[in-house]
């Protein structure tokens, strides 16, 4: 649940404050969400602890921060890059770059965020609607281009459960690797190569 500053002050962060939030991002991508804790946070970012509280009213406003991040990052560019114009094969082309770039799209993070959601019905119910709403708007693109509501919502399924099952898999492929199975992958998944 979303606690006061946080969820008013998430487009006024300050770049001390983003200092902070990356930081703990690290530190959960790292150790989870256990790792996250004040005075190791002022010790890597060679500060006191009283600085973590000028900016922040306690560790779990700094969490629902964290989680903003998140939902600002990977979660707003996957739906970013699926609202621009076009047809299926110019949106699935967009997304598969976000996922493949690593750029815009941090599959740490995304994992990170999932093992925290493992042990806080908060994060859960978040990650839920943010899933819900990455799969509905693959399903769209699928209904834009025809199919039936049923089998559009199955395709963006499938299309969804794949990628995030490959981060979770953490096969560890080359970049190489991967780009050489892109071709079969949108065969499969959307019928063209």
């Amino acid at each position: 649940m979303m606690r006061g500053r946080a969820q008013q002050d998430s487009d006024k962060e300050t770049p001390v404050e983003k200092d902070w939030i990356a930081a703990a991002r690290e530190m959960l991508i790292e150790g989870g969400i256990s790792a996250v804790q004040i005075n190791p946070l002022a010790v890597r970012l060679g500060v006191t602890r009283g600085g973590f509280y000028w900016r922040f009213k306690n560790r779990q406003d700094l969490l629902d921060h964290l989680l903003l991040d998140w939902e600002s990052s990977n979660a707003r560019h996957f739906l970013d890059r699926l609202a621009e114009p076009g047809d299926l094969r110019d949106r699935m082309e967009r997304l598969i770059e976000l996922w493949m770039e690593e750029r815009q799209f941090d599959p740490r993070l995304e994992a990170a965020i999932r093992q925290w959601a493992r042990v806080d019905e908060a994060v859960r119910a978040r990650v839920r609607s943010v899933d819900l709403g990455r799969i509905t708007a693959i399903a769209a693109i699928f209904l834009q281009e025809g199919y039936d509501a049923d089998e559009a919502e199955a395709r963006a399924r499938i299309t969804y459960f794949h990628q995030i099952g490959y981060y979770t898999l953490d096969l560890g492929e080359s970049a190489q690797e991967r780009a050489a199975m892109r071709p079969h992958y949108t065969r499969v998944l959307f019928g063209y190569t």
